[in-house]
């Protein structure tokens, strides 16, 4: 069984303790890293085999949302889950504008943590039912300061235009200076949040919505 990799970052020690030994009891879950803010991950992610990280959203320097932002441009192959004692409807859009495909109090079940990591890990997100209600509560009123989270980032756009002209993945990456692999995932990123499923229905979007001209 292939077990899912997962990296903690929280400030507070007996915070990360906890995590890990709820984690710890998981069959297909492994913690492979665990660091105490944002930077000190960021220096060693490309060492990691890291498919999810769980985040609080305060912390020394960099926050858990600019830290998601971070990852989704630079890594999009690795997930964010966000845990948060923040359960006002700023922060939750903010995380979810930002990236995350999941965001859940701190004081969650473990069970229920392990099935949002399932989720997310399967290309999924996860609100647990008090979550959606706050941002259900906030659509409802018609809050002008939500964003769409299901658009395409401006790295993706970038990639969709290279795509669409017709560059081949190690065109695209060597002209956006990422790897192949990050090139992958921003493409399926891509077709996850269209809903297509081939290159050519990327050329047909990317034609009728005037991201790319044709002559």
């Amino acid at each position: 069984m292939n077990k899912i990799n997962v990296v903690l970052v929280d400030d507070h020690k007996l915070f990360r303790d906890g995590l890990k030994s709820l984690l710890h009891n998981t069959e297909d879950i492994t913690v492979v890293g665990e660091f105490g803010n944002a930077n000190d991950l960021i220096k060693q992610v490309d060492q990691l085999a890291a498919q999810i990280i769980i985040t609080d959203i305060s912390m020394p320097g960099m926050n858990g949302i600019e830290l998601t932002q971070y990852l989704a441009k630079k890594h999009p192959c690795i997930k964010a889950i966000i845990l948060s004692m923040h359960n006002n409807k700023e922060f939750i859009l903010s995380a979810m504008d930002a990236g995350a495909k999941a965001y859940l109090p701190k004081d969650i079940a473990g069970e229920e943590l392990n099935k949002a990591i399932q989720e997310v890990n399967k290309g999924n997100e996860y609100f647990n039912q008090g979550i959606s209600n706050i941002v259900m509560r906030s659509l409802m009123r018609g809050n002008k300061d939500d964003k769409n989270h299901g658009e395409l980032t401006k790295r993706e756009t970038e990639v969709l235009r290279l795509v669409a002209d017709g560059f081949m993945n190690k065109e695209v990456a060597d002209q956006l200076s990422i790897s192949i692999r990050t090139v992958d995932c921003h493409k399926n990123n891509i077709m996850s949040k269209l809903g297509l499923n081939t290159t050519a229905e990327l050329v047909k979007y990317a034609i009728k919505n005037h991201i790319i001209e044709v002559n």
